[in-house]
């Protein structure tokens, strides 16, 4: 049993019903001051601890949670971020009391990638990593969390001579439907210049992946076939997802639904680089539109929505979910510009923060506190399409939250430099931790066709037939949940796991 895991436990015997209760880790409550203030109609910042989980990291910003609960970060050693002699690495990071602080700086388990890492993302043993421009690297997981990682190849995106405005930067994953082995990879291309129709192409090869070979068109998302053998890894079925955008971002799946969300970053202005000239967006594609491999365009650069007015411009194409205009007024309002990574919800978060995703914004390139006033972290209410900044842009503490990862119950936060400077800053990089303090039941009703078991905040029901396990899983809970069982043993106990 996980003490890492959250677990409601009940027993089951004959006719009577008897509940155990138990909860690990849960630490100290409240807000550690002097972080950040956490804001927004009807949040309850008592619903909430904060801590500073990790400090003195270079640049991280791709993150993912590992089955123990430990965490993988990607991060780029230097004293510059995209400075040709930087070294970037993937450090793991424990917390083995839970109480919101690592246990020390994180160890190693792989070396030697190239500079400016930005995404990470996992598909059960692989894990991929990219960074600004630069090749994706399919790692594997080791026998244990803390083992190192091995390489098992290269995906290189090749660009022709001469700049690319928007070399790759974002990966997203979801296992590919009726291929069980097999993951969906995602990747975006964008534009080769800041408002003009990228005319030129870029090429996919990799010399240990048999399968990655294409063309890459500029503005667009790919998605490529991986299946793991074990032994080796084979790609296919290189297609085109979506045409038509600048520079998406942050892309993510629906945990429930399937669909693709990501961030588009919007065109700079003309005379004024800090004025767009178009807003950034939040965009989605159905699922069902990724299964029949439909290729929605999205109009840049012809299309847009102007930004401060919220006019749309141009013609036919597919319309964003939002604009992130300054709120409440587009004129004269805080800002939110240059979104990054995205999270959706983490189950266990109360109203109103739990039925839709959270962005963080990078804001002016080297800037950060109250000096940067585009840099928030908004919260997008799904149900009802709009947004508020939880986290506001004059936070003085706050550089850039590039970097966001939800688990179960805590939104994880990466500052990718706290002074703002990704030129000259060393060892700024800090993780924040925001985790639900609401406690979350299972509770049983013993009705005519058997014990009637409801829990909300998603998990796993499992049963076993001791304290003990083993644990079966017999249930995948979503926002809520309810089912009826009849034990086919004399004593079964149940518990949800995270």
């Amino acid at each position: 049993m996980s003490t890492r895991s959250f677990f409601r436990l009940l027993k089951y015997k004959f006719a009577s019903v008897l509940a155990f209760t138990a909860l690990w880790g849960l630490g100290i409550t409240g807000t550690q001051a002097g972080i950040f203030s956490l804001q927004g109609p009807g949040v309850d910042t008592n619903d909430f601890r904060i801590t500073v989980f990790a400090s003195g990291l270079s640049f991280p910003v791709g993150m993912v949670q590992l089955a123990d609960g430990s965490l993988l970060v990607a991060v780029t050693q230097g004293t510059s971020y995209n400075r040709a002699n930087a070294v970037g690495q993937i450090i793991r990071l424990t917390d083995t009391n839970q109480d919101g602080v690592a246990d020390g700086p994180g160890t190693v388990v792989y070396d030697g990638l190239p500079n400016a890492r930005t995404a990470l993302r996992m598909f059960g043993n692989l894990i991929f990593v990219t960074g600004q421009g630069q090749p994706i690297e399919v790692l594997r997981s080791g026998s244990t969390p803390a083992a190192p990682l091995s390489l098992v190849g290269t995906i290189n995106i090749n660009y022709p001579p001469g700049s690319w405005e928007h070399g790759n930067s974002a990966l997203a994953v979801r296992p590919t439907p009726g291929q069980p082995g097999s993951c969906d990879l995602l990747f975006q291309i964008g534009s080769d210049e800041n408002l003009a129709q990228t005319t030129r192409t870029a090429g996919l090869s990799s010399a240990q992946i048999a399968g990655v070979d294409g063309t890459l068109q500029g503005a667009t998302i790919y998605s490529i076939t991986l299946t793991d053998n074990l032994t080796n890894v084979v790609a296919s079925n290189l297609s085109l997802v979506a045409k038509g955008l600048r520079n998406a971002a942050g892309m993510a799946f629906h945990p429930v639904t399937g669909d693709l969300y990501f961030n588009d970053n919007g065109m700079d202005g003309l005379t004024n680089a800090n004025e767009p000239l178009s807003a950034d967006v939040l965009d989605t594609i159905p699922a069902a539109w990724l299964t029949n491999r439909a290729v929605p365009d999205f109009g840049f650069p012809a299309s847009y929505t102007e930004y401060r007015t919220g006019r749309l411009v141009g013609g036919d194409r597919v319309l964003p979910l939002l604009a992130f205009e300054p709120l409440p007024d587009p004129f004269t309002g805080s800002e939110s510009e240059g979104p990054n990574e995205m999270a959706f919800a983490p189950p266990a978060f109360p109203a109103p923060l739990n039925h839709g995703l959270f962005v963080g914004f990078h804001g002016k390139w080297g800037s950060a506190g109250i000096t940067n006033e585009e840099n928030p972290v908004v919260y997008v209410d799904l149900t009802a399409t709009n947004y508020f900044q939880i986290i506001s842009n004059d936070e003085p503490a706050i550089g850039h939250l590039d970097g966001l990862l939800s688990t179960h119950d805590s939104l994880f936060l990466a500052d990718f430099t706290s002074t703002g400077n990704p030129g000259g800053s060393v060892n700024a990089g800090v993780i924040y931790q925001i985790k639900s303090l609401l406690t979350q039941t299972l509770s049983a009703q013993l009705g005519p066709n058997g014990l009637q078991l409801t829990w909300f905040c998603g998990g796993s029901l499992q049963a076993g037939t001791s304290l003990t396990g083993p644990w079966t899983t017999i249930a995948v809970g979503t926002s809520s949940n309810s089912i009826t069982v009849e034990p086919d043993q004399p004593q079964t106990f149940y518990r949800i796991q995270y």
